[in-house]
């Protein structure tokens, strides 16, 4: 701002932070360019504040009028300095808080962020949905209900017991896998459900409609090792389009599964979850076999298949 104002302004009436010539500045400013000059005593007073009139070298008596980019350009300049001075504190700032929020991601990571509970019927159908989309190198799968096929260039490996080569719904799902580029096994039961994405994240499905996902670097290498050793233990599905009665040795597994399970003493529904099938599918089976061992009860068929098979 210019302070060379001598006296009040005549016909001036702006305060000191007006950032705008008032109307009659404007006149007097146009008489001053259209003259070339204007007596220093009538100049407004708004006009010498904003650097658009200023006294010559050789006449203290007189104003003349300045450019406004020449004015407006030194009104900007210490707020230019400002705002330089306040962008370059932003960036130090922000140069400096770095470290502080990949300390924080990491410890956070090896705190109670590495495991998070989900539950909803909804939710959890959701997040891992979400997660195969996410997916960037490899999903596996040891699940019961169908997952959406993972993004391109994801490699799939899905493991099912092999009762799902008997569940016609359960049979139409690894043959959408496999048809979509994945790799589908089966082994005679698996434990517990399990996705994972990129060897980074998994999630556990319980029996209900929770899921835990994990984030923690040990934990999730374990289950994927713990996957990798069950797919070497598995039976690929060589053929998805050929029918699930030219497979009898795997009905055959199952049957000896199920009848494992019976001598244990669960019952049809528990051995339904052991399997992933359907209660439906666990009592056929041991219909089945009451009729081969020719069982009357459910007591006489764990002894008669105690006695049938020893080495179960």
């Amino acid at each position: 701002m210019h302070d060379d104002a001598q006296g009040p302004a005549t016909g001036c009436r702006c305060t000191d932070a007006a950032e705008a010539p008032c109307a009659e500045g404007l006149s007097r400013y146009r008489a001053a360019v259209v003259k070339g000059c204007l007596p220093r005593a009538t100049a407004p007073h708004c006009l010498v504040r904003l650097g658009l009139l200023t006294p010559p070298p050789d006449d203290p008596g007189v104003l003349v009028p300045v450019s406004p980019n020449v004015a407006e350009s030194e009104l900007l300049q210490p707020v230019r300095e400002l705002l330089d001075a306040q962008q370059e504190q932003l960036r130090a700032i922000s140069s400096g808080f770095s470290p502080v929020h990949a300390i924080y991601r990491a410890a956070r990571r090896e705190s109670q962020d590495w495991l998070t509970v989900v539950d909803g019927a909804d939710a959890v159908p959701a997040l891992l949905e979400q997660a195969v989309r996410d997916c960037r190198a490899e999903l596996l799968t040891s699940l019961p209900e169908p997952v959406i096929a993972p993004p391109s260039g994801v490699t799939h490996r899905a493991l099912h017991p092999h009762a799902a080569r008997t569940h016609a719904a359960q049979w139409r799902h690894i043959q959408d896998i496999e048809r979509a580029g994945g790799h589908v096994r089966t082994l005679h039961q698996l434990t517990g459900h399990l996705m994972l994405c990129d060897r980074s994240v998994a999630y556990l499905l319980g029996q209900g409609s929770g899921a835990v996902e994990i984030r923690q670097p040990a934990v999730v290498a374990h289950l994927a090792a713990v996957f990798d050793d069950a797919w070497e233990r598995a039976r690929p599905v060589a053929e998805p389009t050929a029918a699930r009665t030219r497979e009898p040795l795997i009905v055959d597994e199952v049957r000896r599964t199920v009848m494992k399970l019976l001598v244990s003493g669960l019952t049809d529904d528990a051995i339904a979850r052991r399997l992933g099938v359907s209660r439906r599918t666990v009592a056929g089976h041991v219909a089945a076999i009451s009729r081969e061992l020719g069982s009357q009860s459910r007591a006489q068929l764990g002894y008669l298949i105690a006695r049938a098979e020893p080495g179960l």
